[in-house]
């Protein structure tokens, strides 16, 4: 099926960036002020295409597509002005992630905002982040439909003293909640917490848990030297040596040597640990 297109002139409402009544494009709302009237216009405007759009990613569990983000992002934006990051992703199919995301937040967050304008941000916000980051995850082991925000982890960098890192943040937060949680890293001494670091590089690992270093104690199993070793004691593979040489002698057979398949031990430990390397040792947390 193809993509969704937005109207062209004579179809609807005119999407370019034109000019106002009075000769000037319209600016950006202020902070906190959206303009609601004429968001609930362009809401009733392309709420059945939107609505069409929004059925089909239901029926096939998977996020809008183009078109139908950039018409919710038209519909959004006539609330924030038409030089806003809104605006011009709905004109072009464009725009800085991190500026997209602190309009539609601050949106979704207002307190004049009701469910189902939230519901139309989640499907933006959560289309954006995927285009961005394809495989982020979900918060929950199974993904839910309408897709919700608070429920995708989105990979963000933070610089906490020296260190770069990248954690995992829900799509719910903005710039000052990460500045916050850059913060709280910095009072834990992650750059001096080699082990702490591997587990929030973790793709589903929840910066924004609310409780970082439990969730780190409850998961973290231990250091190992190489891969190898860490496999060698997750699979107990002196145990399972054991069982073989027993095995053998109690059919007279001799078995002078065995070698672990590494490879095919790892891929049997995978779905109980998460196995990171850092700074040159493996660091082994539980599901």
């Amino acid at each position: 099926m193809s993509e969704r297109q937005l109207p062209t002139p004579g179809q609807g409402e005119q999407l370019s960036c034109s000019p106002d009544r009075a000769g000037m494009p319209r600016p950006v709302q202020e902070s906190g002020t959206p303009d609601w009237r004429r968001y609930e216009v362009a809401a009733r405007r392309f709420g059945e295409l939107i609505a069409s759009g929004i059925a089909e990613a239901m029926e096939q569990k998977r996020d809008v597509d183009q078109g139908t983000a950039r018409c919710i992002a038209h519909v959004l934006g006539r609330g924030l002005g038409r030089e806003s990051a809104l605006a011009n992703f709905a004109r072009t199919g464009e725009g800085n992630y991190e500026a997209l995301r602190e309009e539609y937040l601050s949106l979704h967050n207002h307190e004049e905002v009701n469910a189902s304008t939230q519901e139309l941000i989640d499907w933006l916000g959560v289309h954006l982040i995927r285009q961005k980051h394809p495989d982020a995850k979900s918060v929950l082991y199974v993904e839910a439909y309408p897709p919700r925000l608070d429920n995708i982890l989105v990979p963000t960098g933070v610089e906490v003293g020296d260190w770069y890192l990248r954690v995992n943040v829900p799509g719910i937060y903005g710039a000052k909640d990460i500045q916050e949680l850059t913060e709280t890293l910095g009072e834990l001494a992650v750059d001096r917490d080699v082990a702490l670091r591997a587990y929030l590089s973790l793709p589903d690992t929840n910066a924004m848990s609310g409780d970082i270093m439990e969730d780190f104690h409850d998961c973290y199993l231990g250091v190992f030297t190489t891969f190898e070793e860490a496999i060698h004691e997750l699979t107990e593979v002196d145990e399972r040596e054991r069982d073989v040489f027993t095995y053998a002698e109690d059919r007279q057979l001799v078995i002078e040597q065995m070698n672990p398949d590494y490879e095919a031990l790892r891929e049997e430990v995978a779905d109980a640990f998460d196995l990171v390397e850092e700074e040159g040792r493996v660091y082994v947390f539980h599901k």
